[in-house]
């Protein structure tokens, strides 16, 4: 999605987000990510300043606090955090899985995970069957559509974001085919945009630490401002 990706040449259009639009953008978090809570995404999300949207090709939308991207939606598909911003703040619980370290160089390169990435020795999701729905069948520990961050076996940082294709028991059950459609990844044209200028840095910082001082008071121990 973003490989080749060139804020110069592929960015038409921006608009400052309407506040209905940004309540949206928090419920379509929470429902990927539900360990953050309204408190919290109202830090990372504030009113003032609203986000800015940014439409990038025919059904990319690009949503930046300031100059920093932040989170991305693809159609009708879940929203997405950037990288950076999840490293931005690591004790925040995103929903994540684990590949194991042979999908690593197909990861870096912008290859989908495959299901056995996700099932073999060194890959890890969340447990199946932990919640029943309101006919008492088991759920799946992530279901399809779902958005995750994705990290790697034996690496501390996330380096990837993307949709399950499949339910986490699909996935342990087929075991072959896609698992994980990926959507952004370290290194990829979304990963090397930085801010354009001295003056948006400094903005940033103060932002941040802002923010890292407001998590830190709601309980989010390790609230870092830096990668």
């Amino acid at each position: 999605m973003f490989k080749r990706f060139d804020p110069d040449n592929d960015v038409s259009t921006s608009t400052q987000v309407k506040s209905s639009v940004q309540r949206h953008i928090k419920q379509s978090i929470n429902e990927s990510h539900p360990a953050l809570t309204d408190e919290i995404l109202d830090v990372l999300v504030p009113k003032k300043p609203p986000l800015t949207q940014y439409k990038v090709g025919p059904h990319l939308m690009l949503y930046c606090r300031g100059e920093e991207p932040v989170f991305f939606q693809q159609r009708d598909g879940p929203i997405l955090p950037t990288l950076k911003f999840v490293q931005k703040y690591p004790a925040l619980e995103f929903t994540r899985v684990t590949a194991d370290k042979g999908a690593i160089p197909f990861l870096l390169g912008g290859a989908h995970i495959m299901c056995p990435g996700l099932t073999n020795a060194g890959g890890a999701m969340p447990e199946d069957g932990v919640e029943q729905d309101a006919q008492g069948f088991d759920m799946p520990g992530l279901e399809a559509g779902r958005g995750v961050v994705i990290y790697a076996e034996g690496k501390e940082h996330a380096i990837a974001v993307g949709v399950m294709k499949l339910s986490s028991a699909e996935i342990r059950e087929k075991n072959k085919g896609v698992g994980i459609e990926v959507a952004h990844y370290l290194g990829d044209g979304l990963w090397n945009t930085t801010e354009s200028s001295e003056s948006s840095h400094q903005v940033a910082e103060g932002s941040d630490a802002n923010s890292a001082a407001q998590l830190a008071g709601l309980g989010v121990v390790g609230a870092d401002a830096g990668y």
